[in-house]
This record gives C-alpha cells, structure tokens and sequence, in this order.
C-alpha cells in the first residue's frame, strides 16, 4: 500500500464508517461501503484540489454506496441494535442517544452525522449529499425534534 493511500484511510475511514453506519446500522455493511469506497478511490483517485475537497468526495461516494445498498435490499437479519450498542460498552445516556439517532429516517441520520460529528457546514452537505440547503436545515430541524421528542423532551419547547 503506498504512502499517501495509507494516509488517505488513516484520515478519512473512520468518518466515512461513521456515515456508513448511520444509513445502514450494520457493522458488516458500513465496513462493505467503506471497503468499496476506498478501493473505488485507489482504483482511479478524483482530481481534488485540497483536503477538503478530497473529504467532500469520499463523504459523497460513500452516502451514495449506502444509497445504492439500502436499495437493492440485500439486506441481511443481523442482531438488535440495542445488543450491537452494549457491546460496545457504552454508557447509557450514549446508548439512549444511539438508539434515537437510528430511529431517525436515513436521510435524517446522514445529515445529523455529517453536521455534528463530521463538522461540516450546510453548504458542504448539500453537495455531498446532493439536496438543497434548506433541505439540509430542515432535516436537522425535524431530526432534532424528533430526538427530542424520543429522548422523552417536549418536543414544543
């Protein structure tokens, strides 16, 4: 493996397992996605001017290949989300928060995982995820409603 692929996985791979996760809410299919993306991108690498924009397009490949998953319905059973969490050893409010966090729709989930975790400005998660701005504001308007109302606040207030 080269250098610079070899730093590209260590920087990028673990956020890209992180949204990959968030639409499948499978261990084995995020690790899938994240395995295509990656060869996907040592095959024939995008022309990126900058880290960001290199970020940008890993983020846009793997929410499309988790797209393009969901779609196929190639789904597998696979354990219960609350037993996949306790094994990770989390504590319980992080679990109460997990939980809720896969209740959302995917699409919810994706944008509440690349504006809070990933740190990404609405501008830069329309691209990637290839919706308007205000759609982008107005999902993670209703994910935090929701949230809010799954983690037993009011949802009004």
């Amino acid at each position: 493996m080269n250098i610079e692929f070899q730093q590209v996985v260590e920087d990028y791979a673990p956020g890209m397992y992180r949204l990959a996760y968030s639409y499948c809410s499978n261990r084995s299919d995020a690790e899938d996605v994240v395995q295509e993306v990656l060869i996907k991108y040592l095959q024939q690498p995008p022309r990126c001017d900058g880290p960001e924009r290199l970020r940008a397009w890993l983020m846009t490949a793997t929410a499309n290949k988790c797209k393009d998953l969901l779609r196929s319905r190639r789904r597998r059973n696979t354990q219960p989300l609350a037993e996949a969490c306790a094994q990770t050893g989390m504590n319980d409010d992080a679990l109460a928060l997990h939980t809720a966090l896969m209740q959302l729709p995917p699409g919810q989930r994706s944008t509440v995982y690349l504006f809070y975790y990933e740190d990404m400005p609405t501008r830069q998660i329309a691209q990637t995820l290839h919706i308007s701005e205000t759609a982008v504001r107005s999902r993670l308007f209703q994910a935090r409603k929701a949230l809010k109302t799954l983690l037993g606040g009011d949802a009004n207030g």
